[in-house]
């Protein structure tokens, strides 16, 4: 008899952050998984940001486009639709994978824990005033996205291509390097503490690429012999 294969004690589950359906794919993969602890890519920063200053930024949003619809005589709901805007609409929202992982952590009892740098969410939402303006605005509308289901599941099939070959070089991308160090060291932190109970981390499907370097999070993480799932297949 061969031996069994052991279980992992770390499980990373891969999302793409503004799939539609991704807060009832995550619950029901949270429960069946049952983790001890959950982490989540998403920083204190960008939590706070979202509980206290994303509601002016949506009125701001939803006005600009009610001039837009006014000087272009289209229906507000049309313009809502488009995926480009639904998704600054989403941005602005708490991500779904804090609301399915922190939903499952308050009903079961366990820890939950944002691990990802503020410094970072600083960057990225500085940005939002150039964002949400009405140039910016005009400009998307002008331009045909596809359907945001569809840009969905286009990330998905890359990331399953992308875990099957991985990319032969690290992206240079300023402050990646530090950003996944960290995360890396909070995750490691909690596999070791929990000792042997099961830790599943939540967050982008970048990050559990392998580059040959090692520096992704799933590279630096992979002595712990991590199991990777990417949440498209959750349901399967």
């Amino acid at each position: 008899m061969g031996m069994s294969k052991p279980i992992p004690s770390l499980i990373m589950v891969g999302t793409v952050h503004r799939d539609p359906k991704g807060y009832a794919k995550l619950s029901q993969l949270l429960k069946r998984e049952q983790p001890a602890l959950i982490s989540v890519e998403v920083s204190p920063y960008a939590r706070d940001f979202r509980a206290w200053q994303s509601a002016a930024w949506r009125a701001t949003l939803r006005e600009h486009l009610q001039r837009i619809r006014a000087e272009e005589g289209r229906p507000l709901r049309e313009i809502i639709s488009q995926s480009s805007i639904l998704g600054i609409f989403i941005l602005l929202k708490e991500p779904y994978e804090w609301r399915a992982a922190k939903n499952y952590a308050d009903r079961h009892g366990i820890p939950l824990r944002d691990i990802d740098l503020s410094s970072h969410s600083q960057d990225k939402l500085a940005r939002l005033s150039e964002l949400i303006s009405m140039e910016n605005l005009r400009t998307l509308l002008r331009i045909p996205f596809p359907d945001l289901a569809k840009q969905v599941e286009s990330q998905y099939s890359r990331a399953r291509s992308l875990f099957l070959h991985p990319p032969s070089t690290w992206p240079t991308i300023q402050g990646a390097a530090e950003r996944e160090a960290y995360m890396a060291e909070k995750i490691g932190s909690f596999v070791r503490r929990e000792n042997g109970k099961k830790i599943l981390h939540v967050g982008g499907w970048e990050h559990l690429i392998e580059f040959p370097q090692g520096k992704s999070l799933y590279g630096l993480l992979k002595d712990l012999g991590p199991q990777r799932i990417l949440l498209s297949s959750a349901a399967n």
